[in-house]
């Protein structure tokens, strides 16, 4: 509960989310489905995991909180950043869709914004 009250605070301060019409509410829901889904994998603060490039184990930590939000077909990418203990940034764009009465991130992107440019160009849904 805090921490939607904290996203309903901070959602004043965002950047306007996408050319489509995106209501305030839905804003605020897909924003604490992002934040429930970094709350329920992160120790601390601290999301680790193994980097696919380098097979090294990476630990990021959230650095943005105004994600931007993009309507793609029936769902929505929340588009934010994680930084690692370097302070070098990396994208973190969350794919969430409504089930039922509720918002889930139902596929989580880490440091791969051309993957989320190409599916946007292609319209998505």
């Amino acid at each position: 509960m805090r921490k939607t009250l904290l996203v309903l605070a901070l959602l004043g301060f965002a950047a306007p989310a996408s050319a489509a019409d995106i209501s305030t509410e839905v804003m605020v829901r897909l924003q604490v489905a992002m934040q429930e889904f970094i709350d329920e994998r992160t120790v601390d603060g601290a999301y680790s995991y193994i980097d696919a490039e380098s097979a090294q184990l990476r630990t990021v930590y959230p650095a943005n909180v105004h994600p931007m939000v993009l309507a793609y077909g029936d769902d929505y990418f929340v588009c934010s950043e994680l930084v690692d203990e370097t302070g070098e940034n990396l994208t973190a764009d969350f794919l969430v869709r409504q089930i039922g009465d509720e918002y889930r991130v139902v596929q989580f992107i880490l440091d791969d914004r051309p993957l989320v440019s190409a599916a946007m160009s292609k319209g998505g849904g």
